[in-house]
């Protein structure tokens, strides 16, 4: 169980660190294909209002997302730690003594 929440940590971790990244640097996708630079939305230049609106709707949007899936995490980390046999006073000296 251990092992598939630390799994779980890093795959979440990865997730959402590419996520942000993709949502919060927009504006490179318009660098990369500059095809896409013709053409209006709402009347801006298509260029310019995306990256704004993803930069500032989209990162909130993948933030909430992000905190939600994170404190379901947290509560199954939580539930682990509770099912662990609790530590005595004399394993912890006894570990100390063989280390």
């Amino acid at each position: 169980m251990k092992e598939k929440l630390y799994k779980k940590e890093i795959t979440l971790t990865i997730v959402f660190s590419v996520l942000l990244l993709l949502v919060g640097h927009s504006a490179s996708i318009f660098v990369l294909f500059p095809g896409l630079q013709q053409g209006t939305l709402w009347g801006f230049p298509v260029q310019y209002i995306i990256p704004i609106l993803l930069g500032w709707f989209g990162v909130a949007a993948v933030s909430l997302v992000m905190t939600i899936m994170c404190n379901k995490f947290d509560d199954e980390m939580e539930e682990y730690v509770s099912l662990l046999p609790p530590e005595t006073e004399t394993e912890t000296q006894t570990e100390k003594i063989y280390e």
